[in-house]
């Protein structure tokens, strides 16, 4: 009897376990075909074409169809029968040097030493981490720096000022939106500069502006902001954005961004995974691109689709990248698909994706 009610109560306790089991493979089973349908759903379609001079498109959309909608969005109601590009104008035409404040131009900050400048030849050749390359890349011409201190705060440097002269105001606003994000922090000081961590930035003109406290504290954040200030004061030119970025759309744009490029070592950092014939960039090549949040999370603002418009210098140019581009994702894309009003859509493989 009482052997017989522990088998009783060993067999209930087994059925107990089988059903626990049950339920949590019908769990799993569940999850996994959720999880399943989402990533179908949601997986990374890139739409490109071709129109004259320009190639455009969009990278990174959960479907295809999202991918042909923001495809048609940007060339037909941007690049298709724009006018010529016009560059933007220079009012402004000083040395970067005669835009470092002097001594006594605010509060009671002064220079340390005198002004350092450097040219294309030598930038930051005794600076390590200076990043010449990027510079260089969007047509840099000469940098002026200086160090400031308050005697009231300490006896040592505690802001370093660099103005930077790129040319054209293009470039400046290119250096300026390379490291540009939608969740920075930004302050207007004549332009909008953003303000991360020690350093504060802006273009305004033909000039890009990085001031650097050398520590976190709010003396010297409001003494950056002061300096900041001034230097966009003397430079007379509105901080007007490139041209070239009115042929993306503006709805539902990720605000604060779109960057601008002129190189494929530049457009290759802002969007890593891109195949080097596809860069294939000349120095009259000119390129904007901006993000676009998925309807399934607005605000996330990291995991974006990605709109481009790339202007070559002719249409024969054009051809030759876009057939590049083309061919690879004929050959490494797991589907493409022709788009009746130009160009195509191609399914991007998962590894491709894990390198965004």
């Amino acid at each position: 009897m009482t052997r017989g009610k522990g088998r009783g109560m060993d067999g209930n306790g087994r059925n107990e376990e089988m059903s626990s089991s049950i339920l949590h493979v019908s769990c799993f089973t569940l999850y996994a075909m959720l999880f399943l349908a989402c990533h179908a759903e949601q997986g990374n379609y890139t739409a490109v074409s071709r129109k004259g001079e320009y190639i455009c498109g969009i990278w990174k959309a959960h479907t295809a169809n999202i991918a042909q909608k923001m495809l048609d969005n940007i060339a037909q109601k941007g690049v298709e029968g724009e006018q010529p590009i016009k560059p933007l104008p220079i009012i402004t035409a000083v040395k970067p040097i005669e835009l470092l404040p002097a001594d006594g131009a605010f509060s009671d900050w002064v220079r340390l030493r005198k002004p350092t400048t450097y040219t294309s030849e030598n930038l930051y050749k005794d600076v390590f981490g200076g990043e010449p390359e990027l510079y260089r890349s969007y047509g840099f011409i000469e940098q002026a720096n200086v160090e400031y201190q308050a005697p009231r705060l300490a006896s040592y440097p505690l802001i370093l000022v660099e103005i930077f002269d790129m040319g054209r105001p293009e470039n400046a606003f290119g250096v300026y939106s390379f490291n540009r994000y939608p969740q920075d922090d930004f302050e207007w000081v004549g332009s909008k500069a953003i303000i991360s961590g020690k350093k504060l930035c802006f273009w305004k003109g033909k000039y890009f502006v990085q001031i650097e406290g050398y520590e976190l504290a709010t003396e010297i954040k409001k003494g950056m902001i002061e300096l900041a200030r001034i230097i966009a004061n003397h430079i007379k030119d509105p901080p007007t954005k490139p041209n070239l970025l009115k042929l993306l759309p503006q709805k539902n744009q990720a605000p604060n961004s779109e960057k601008y490029f002129l190189s494929g070592s530049s457009l290759r950092q802002i969007y890593r995974q891109l195949p080097e014939n596809v860069t294939q960039l000349a120095t009259d090549t000119l390129g904007v691109t901006s993000a676009y949040p998925h309807k399934s999370s607005p605000e996330d603002w990291i995991y974006t689709m990605v709109g481009f418009v790339i202007r070559y210098a002719n249409e024969s140019e054009a051809k030759v990248a876009y057939e590049a581009y083309r061919n690879y994702l004929q050959a490494h894309a797991t589907g493409v698909t022709p788009i009746p009003t130009g160009g195509l859509v191609a399914s991007e493989s998962q590894k491709e994706r894990a390198k965004q």
